[in-house]
Formats: structure tokens, C-alpha cells, sequence
């Protein structure tokens, strides 16, 4: 991880970097959905949400970057981040103060629930979810987490566990180093299901082995795993109980047992709503998105009323 140093001078070693040492953004698109390690993406976050940097210095580095060095599929990317952020500025500045209240942008009612276990449990990660626990207390830990970690942990509290989505956004706002007041209450509300668009459910499992095949990240950040096989690391609690014993993790006691989600999730979903990018309700596929930013908001992760 580079080193969390405020300031301007450290924000534009931060940029010089990643682009001309490492030329890590000619890799930025391959590389992105990593969550272990220093270059995986871009890390510009904290300094841009703290006014040390700015997107237009970024931009234009990059343009440099093209011309001298590479111009592909990640360096647009980069810059397609940074309208990103932008548009969740536009987003908020539409909606003003509805972003934070309980319903979100489109003021949906949805009955949430409020476990103070279960969401605590969450916070501490301790949920017996091996992805979900290593990204919490990454960020506990670090004051950062993975825009794949965010996407991740946000839907499991709001669509496995249907807990209300504020209690996520605030714990965000409390820890995060990068927090930004439009970007983390803008993904909250997508990540919720409240922007009157699709509700994108992550599969918890699948994620992990999509996303950390190898289950290295997962054993850096969650240790009582650490000597679980990886055929059961993502799912730990289909282990042998001999095994779990020989490997010093036995679930329930070494390491918590799964929240029971089939009797959780958002109240107002379907059992069983549909998943992914091909298939929609019934197995139809979803509409055709009409625009690029319509398209990244499908895949937008994290980061008013008082919570109750």
C-alpha cells in the first residue's frame, strides 16, 4: 500500500508514480478490481477527497502520459473514473438533502431494518462471511478499502441483511480516509436499490472466487482462516468438523457462524431477484442501458434524518 502522507507534494509523488515510474495505468483497466497491494488501482482517492490534487491535474497528466508514453483502454478509464466522481456531484446537487434520509433520491418506501447485533457484527467483520469480514476490517484497520470490497460489503448489508442502508454510509463516512460527501452517499443509494433503477445484488461466493481466486486476500485480513483450504475458505462452514478442527478454525467458536440471510435480506425484494449483468426477472435479459454513466451506475460501489 503506498503510504498515506497528506499534502500536495505527496498527492503529485503519488501521480508521478503511477504513471512514469511504474506506468501501473497502462494496466489500470486489467488491475482494478484487485484488493491487495499498492498499484492494483490508482489511489488518488484520498488526496482528490482532501483538495490536495485536483481531477483537472490528473487529467492533464495523463494527456501527457498519452502522448509520450501509451494511450489505451486503461488510461480512459482513469479519466472515466474521474467523470464518475463528477457525476455523483451532479447527482446530488438534483436530489439536495434527499440523499440522506431513509428512502433515498427517490424517496422509496422500503422497510428496513435496524438489528444493532447484526449491524455491529458487520462493522466489526464479524459476520461469518469471509469477503465481507476481510474488506470491514481492512478498513477498520487502514481507513481504505477497494472499490470491489465497497460494492460488496454495501450489498450484503442492504440486500442480504436489508439493514438500513444509512448505518453503512455513516460508518463509511467515520472511517474512511477518501470519504466524500456526494461519491459515498450516492453509491449507498445505488448500492440500496433507491435510485429507481436496477438493484444489483452481489453473490457473495462467487465474488471471492472471482475476485481473490487464490484466497489471498482474504488470509491477510481475516487470520483465524488462514489455514482452511481453499476449497473451503469462501465457505467455511461446509467444512468437516474434523477438518475444522485439524486447521484450528472451527466455525462457532475460532470463527463466526454465517448470519442465516434467507431470513433477512430487503423486505420488499423478490426471494429470489435476478443477478448479474445477462439475466433479468424470469431470465429475461435487462433493458439495454442507454448511456456509459447508466452503465457504471449498475456497478457502483460505495463509500438528513438522523439514524435512529
Amino acid at each position: 500500500m503506498p503510504r498515506w502522507t497528506g499534502g500536495e507534494t505527496a498527492a503529485a509523488q503519488r501521480l508521478h508514480h503511477y504513471l512514469w515510474e511504474t506506468d501501473a495505468v497502462a494496466r489500470y483497466f486489467e488491475t482494478r478490481n484487485g484488493m491487495l497491494g499498492g498499484d492494483y488501482s490508482t489511489k488518488f482517492s484520498p488526496w482528490l477527497a482532501h483538495g490536495c490534487i485536483t481531477p483537472r491535474q490528473i487529467w492533464s497528466e495523463l494527456q501527457r502520459y498519452e502522448k509520450q508514453r501509451v494511450k489505451n483502454k486503461s488510461t480512459y478509464w482513469v479519466v472515466f473514473e474521474l467523470t464518475w466522481r463528477d457525476f455523483f456531484r451532479f447527482f446530488c446537487m438534483k436530489y439536495g438533502n434527499q440523499i440522506f434520509f431513509e428512502g433515498g433520491a427517490k424517496d422509496m418506501d422500503v422497510p428496513w431494518r435496524r438489528d444493532r447485533n447484526l449491524i455491529q457484527r458487520w462493522k466489526d467483520g464479524m459476520t461469518g462471511m469471509p469477503l465481507v469480514d476481510a474488506n470491514m476490517r481492512e478498513l477498520r484497520a487502514t481507513g481504505f478499502m477497494s472499490n470491489r470490497g465497497r460494492q460488496n460489503v454495501a450489498s450484503y448489508l442492504c440486500l442480504d441483511l436489508g439493514m438500513d442502508w444509512r448505518y453503512g454510509a455513516d460508518h463509511f463516512e467515520s472511517f474512511l480516509m477518501d470519504h466524500d460527501v456526494t461519491a459515498n452517499y450516492g453509491n449507498w443509494n445505488s448500492a440500496a436499490g433507491l435510485t429507481g433503477g436496477r438493484i444489483n445484488k452481489f453473490n457473495i461466493t462467487k465474488q471471492s472466487n472471482d475476485y481473490d481466486p487464490e484466497g489471498k486476500y482474504i488470509r491477510c485480513w481475516v487470520p483465524e482462516l488462514r489455514e482452511v483450504p481453499l476449497k473451503y475458505l469462501f465457505e467455511p462452514w461446509k467444512m468437516p468438523l474434523e477438518l475444522q478442527e485439524r486447521c484450528g478454525c472451527v466455525v462457532g467458536r475460532d470463527y463466526p457462524s454465517p448470519i442465516p440471510t434467507k431470513t433477512l435480506g430487503r423486505p420488499d425484494l423478490p426471494s429470489k431477484p435476478f443477478r448479474g449483468r445477462q439475466s433479468g426477472p424470469g431470465g429475461r435479459k435487462p433493458p439495454r442501458v442507454q448511456n456509459t454513466l447508466e452503465r457504471v451506475w449498475r456497478n457502483a460501489g460505495p463509500g438528513g434524518r438522523p439514524l435512529p
